[in-house]
């Protein structure tokens, strides 16, 4: 069975190229996607990174919605982000963007929009128990006029247009004289994060922007400190004010303070979110962030009045609360201001400008504050309420996750500790003192432990515990 070699997690469906995806199982997906979609507006737009099998599964998708009666408003290599926004922006009702996201180069994806933007489980449960039913020989792939029924668009004047309207232009422009490192990766976000920073006034210098021989990716395509080494060594050794760094899609952001430090997501997040909170003191704020990310979230919102409500990890889980809350409460105030996003990530989620992960934005927005500030990054992140964390990961191979997850919820419970469950999580902890969380990942056959405290030994303690804990139920299993 083709579907059970793919991964299909709350972020789209994903798997190694010429092993698990190849045009062929994209075209049935692509069929079986337009299949579920199906409505009296037969518009979809698609995307892609620029991983090198993109191109191949770019005219798989095409002829596979086309085969479905629908019209095709191609957005060519985009930015995950600029393509969402774009399909908000046009009322468009589906879309695919093909990528592998931060994933290594052997893999791609293809995640899949709906109104609500990404799909939510049953959707995705029922693309997979179709998938296999799809007989390529039952439809109909015209050879010749397919590219009729396909439309070439450029989405990122209007992207621009719009992300200007959250930031002010002018006087940022007139001030600036910020230098920026920007290690595009050789992504998608390679055309449009230095344009719209230098037109913000930015001096921008681009590292790891090609691909390079063979098409290979210049550097690891997940934006992690050990990815990162060429960025941080220019910022250093060049004295920049801060180097910026994406995946190969660009929902995702890295930054490297004028030290030479690397940041985590959170920290970005975290002074963005700051930021809006000074700004908005008298306005109803609420921050969706995932059970991973830091506990600075809930330690600002105490400062400001605000509110923190957490969701399970996975992007779509972040929109389709944010959504509810803005539909709901609305209703009830007009001062109502709800943003948030995912530590891991560091792409800001801004739901009046774009209802996704944005890693361009969250860039626009860290040049905003450090221009308005007049501070170093690395001063604004001191100020930062102070926490440390710690990681580790466990093998289970072969290993059933729900009773795993059923037994390290008994003994801790057994242990007098209030655990909460997500889906498959469970987190449990003191306030804003500290909290673990043990999360089975989507797509490897592993446990990751995270934890956190206002001391890093506790932090490595609570962690190093809890992973003894699994391994020795795991004995048990």
């Amino acid at each position: 069975m083709e579907k059970e070699n793919l991964l299909f997690t709350p972020s789209g469906i994903r798997g190694r190229v010429g092993k698990d995806l190849n045009p062929k199982i994209v075209k049935k997906i692509a069929i079986t996607f337009g299949l579920w979609l199906n409505g009296k507006d037969k518009r979809v737009i698609i995307g892609r990174d620029t991983r090198p099998s993109g191109k191949e599964f770019e005219k798989a998708v095409i002829d596979g919605l086309n085969a479905t009666g629908f019209k095709i408003i191609n957005a060519g290599i985009c930015p995950t982000p600029i393509i969402i926004h774009a399909k908000n922006r046009y009322s468009i009702p589906g879309g695919i963007i093909i990528t592998g996201s931060h994933n290594s180069q052997e893999w791609n994806g293809l995640k899949l929009l709906s109104i609500g933007n990404f799909l939510g489980a049953p959707e995705m449960e029922h693309i997979k128990s179709k998938l296999n039913t799809i007989n390529l020989k039952s439809f109909s792939f015209k050879k010749k006029k397919v590219y009729k029924h396909v439309e070439n668009l450029n989405p990122y004047m209007h992207y621009s247009q719009d992300i200007f309207k959250h930031i002010d232009l002018e006087n940022i422009t007139n001030r600036n004289k910020l230098r920026v490192v920007i290690d595009t990766g050789a992504g998608a976000g390679k055309f449009a994060t230095p344009q719209i920073l230098k037109n913000m006034g930015c001096k921008v210098r681009l590292i790891n922007n090609k691909l390079l021989v063979k098409k290979a990716f210049p550097r690891g395509i997940e934006p992690k400190e050990t990815n990162l080494r060429d960025l941080i060594m220019e910022v250093w050794q060049g004295k920049f004010d801060l180097g910026f760094a994406h995946d190969s899609d660009a929902d995702r952001l890295a930054i490297i303070g004028d030290d030479g430090i690397y940041y985590s997501g959170d920290i970005g997040l975290s002074l963005i979110a700051e930021d809006y909170l000074k700004k908005n003191l008298n306005r109803e704020i609420i921050i969706v962030t995932n059970l991973a990310s830091s506990l600075r979230f809930e330690a600002l919102a105490k400062n400001y009045n605000a509110l923190v409500i957490r969701t399970s990890i996975g992007e779509r889980y972040l929109t389709a609360k944010m959504n509810t809350l803005i539909k709901e409460k609305s209703k009830e105030s007009e001062n109502l201001l709800v943003f948030g996003g995912e530590g891991s990530g560091g792409g800001f989620m801004f739901p009046y400008f774009n209802k996704t992960r944005d890693g361009i934005f969250a860039a626009a927005k860290i040049i905003e504050i450090l221009v308005e500030t007049g501070k170093r990054i690395s001063d604004l992140v001191s100020l930062l309420p102070k926490y440390y964390s710690h990681r580790k990961n466990i093998s289970i191979k072969n290993k059933d996750i729900k009773s795993i997850i059923e037994l390290v919820k008994k003994e801790l419970t057994d242990e007098g500790e209030r655990v909460e469950q997500f889906d498959r999580d469970l987190r449990w902890g003191k306030g804003n003192e500290w909290f673990v969380l043990i999360h089975p990942s989507n797509t490897e056959p592993i446990i990751r432990v995270i934890s956190e405290a206002k001391r890093e030994s506790l932090a490595r303690v609570y962690c190093e515990v809890t992973t003894e804990l699994i391994k020795h139920l795991l004995n048990r299993i």
